[in-house]
């Protein structure tokens, strides 16, 4: 039996339909960029975004206790040209003056330029002045501690980075403001403007011979030798979280608004408002770290949570703050952090929860689809709220005012 010349045949057969076969579509390009003149715990100034093609620019200035610029601007552009993407975004801030003189500075500028799906940043920051002592002007990154505060220049898509290591100037330890932020993204893909292609109709499959020996990967008569994998998708940073073990923020009856860049005085909306009867429990969403636990003229009382692997997410507006809301304290998720409220500038609204999802501990994002994940899946929350309390027995809004009048001392 002559099997050598069958297994030829049928190997060149099979190789012949694997350069036959249609390759897979390309994602399409995709660019985005966005700027602020400011943005941190004491509001966000100049605003702006833009996705895939396109651009815009506005100004922005503030004068507000711990936060003044006399004037800044911030652009931003992304296009997709034939499937190559570019973006490109720049932040300007003139007369910065930081928690009652802290930090100042005579201008401060960042530009981020994305293409090839790389970024390069670049700005400087100049008449820099910390703690009463003369930085001068600063293109590299650096980081400077005195008064109180950690100041870092140069670093990522920021200008300018003041965190508050203890209380200053009546804020609290860990209220951070950043100055002169731009970030962009610029990925290359088929061309969004060409019409699609119509797959070609399979080609037959060959019949294996049954005689034929089984070809090993390293045969060079293995059709399936040069074969490769399809890619990945690529996850998104919500689709992460969306399909991740979270809890909901907000126990009972609740209704999360879709207003993410809703016009806001400090500017677009960074997060989503969670309205619920006043007093309603609030949860931490995941396990790990509160910080910046305290209380601001815009955000209230707020506080922050960050998981181990750097999620970080915010919370606004509370009532007040459970026992186990302490900065640097570990928490389970669904252990319970305060009680549902309207603080801060929310005073003329219902009561709610403003939230904030950063992923990476980065920009934020828009937090809807995530939050209507979460509440679909209804899992309860599994910290010591939930086995303290149990689920038919959990305290009722009334009794959660008793409970905040006694932790304000009112």
């Amino acid at each position: 039996m002559r099997v050598l010349p069958v297994v030829l045949a049928a190997a060149a057969i099979l190789a012949a339909l694997v350069l036959l076969a249609p390759a897979q579509a390309q994602a399409p390009a995709r660019a985005s960029a966005q700027a602020r003149v400011a943005s941190g715990d004491l509001g966000t100034v100049g605003a702006v975004a833009v996705r895939n093609d396109g651009g815009d620019s506005t100004d922005g200035s503030a004068s507000r206790s711990g936060l003044e610029i006399l004037a800044g601007t911030t652009s931003v552009r992304a296009s997709r040209d034939g499937g190559h993407a570019r973006a490109r975004a720049t932040a300007i801030a003139t007369g910065v003056t930081l928690f009652g003189g802290l930090v100042v500075a005579d201008r401060v500028t960042r530009t981020a330029t994305a293409e090839a799906g790389l970024v390069e940043y670049g700005g400087r920051v100049r008449g820099l002045v910390v703690d009463g002592t003369v930085r001068g002007d600063r293109e590299g990154s650096a980081t400077f501690r005195s008064g109180g505060a950690t100041v870092t220049v140069n670093t990522g898509g920021t200008a300018l980075t003041v965190r508050l290591t203890r209380a200053v100037a009546g804020f609290a330890a860990g209220t951070t403001v950043r100055v002169a932020t731009a970030g962009a993204e610029a990925i290359p893909g088929a061309d969004p403007d060409a019409p699609p292609q119509t797959e070609p109709t399979p080609a037959p499959t060959a019949t294996p011979d049954p005689l034929a020996p089984p070809a090993g990967d390293d045969d060079d008569t293995n059709p399936n030798a040069q074969a490769r994998a399809p890619a990945k998708p690529r996850v998104t940073p919500a689709q992460r979280l969306a399909r991740g073990r979270f809890v909901f923020p907000v126990y009972g009856d609740v209704s999360c608004a879709d207003d993410w860049g809703g016009a806001r005085q400090i500017g677009p909306h960074q997060g989503n408002d969670c309205f619920a009867p006043f007093g309603s429990p609030v949860l931490a969403v995941a396990d790990g770290r509160l910080n910046r636990v305290g209380t601001l003229p815009i955000s209230g009382n707020r506080l922050w949570l960050k998981t181990d692997r750097g999620d970080a997410f915010f919370y606004a507006h509370l009532s007040a703050f459970a026992p186990e809301a302490v900065s640097g304290r570990r928490v389970k998720a669904g252990t319970l952090l305060g009680f549902v409220g309207n603080t801060g500038d929310a005073e003329p609204t219902p009561p709610h929860v403003h939230f904030e999802i950063h992923p990476g501990d980065g920009d934020a994002i828009d937090p809807h689809a995530v939050l209507t994940a979460w509440q679909a899946r209804g899992e309860l929350p599994s910290g010591g709220w939930l086995a303290r309390y149990g689920k038919d027995t959990e305290p009722r809004p009334g009794a959660l005012v008793e409970v905040r009048d006694f932790i304000a001392g009112e």
